[in-house]
């Protein structure tokens, strides 16, 4: 049974996992910092890293509205341990070529975990206003229970 959850991305993320207030010069060192947190969390070995910055070299992963999804190539994906995505903040942005991002989502997933993990965030991070809320925001609380809310009927 898959860690991901039909109600959010409880099972996925934990609060300690979402790092506010970062600062970096470069995608790559936002790319940096996001793996370690996936290597600190288990989720992934420190080779998967490499594959994150790969991956940028191949596609973008800035998603609009001030996110970006750094993750690996697939060759990389022999260095996911388990599915999980830690989140960084950087109020004053870091360019990601296509756009600045205020929120990076470093993103391992095993198997297709990866669909439905991508499904919700999709869902969260398509609304303007609340990324601009979550990219301000000085309280972890708060960006852990809107991006685990469970998915809206509407």
């Amino acid at each position: 049974m898959s860690a991901v959850v039909d109600d959010g991305l409880g099972g996925v993320l934990m609060p300690a996992d979402i790092v506010l207030g970062c600062r970096a010069d470069s995608r790559d060192e936002a790319i940096e910092f996001s793996g370690s947190l996936l290597v600190a969390r288990g989720s992934v070995s420190a080779e998967y890293v490499e594959g994150m910055k790969q991956r940028e070299e191949v596609v973008s992963t800035y998603l609009g509205n001030g996110v970006a999804l750094p993750h690996g190539v697939l060759e990389s994906k022999d260095h996911i341990r388990s599915t999980g995505i830690v989140v960084s903040q950087y109020p004053d942005g870091v360019d990601w070529g296509p756009g600045t991002a205020h929120l990076v989502v470093g993103l391992a997933a095993v198997g297709d975990d990866h669909v439905q993990v991508l499904s919700r965030l999709a869902e969260v991070l398509q609304d303007e206003d609340l990324c601009g809320a979550l990219a301000q925001s000085d309280d972890a609380a708060f960006v852990y229970e809107r991006l685990t809310a469970p998915p809206s009927d509407d």
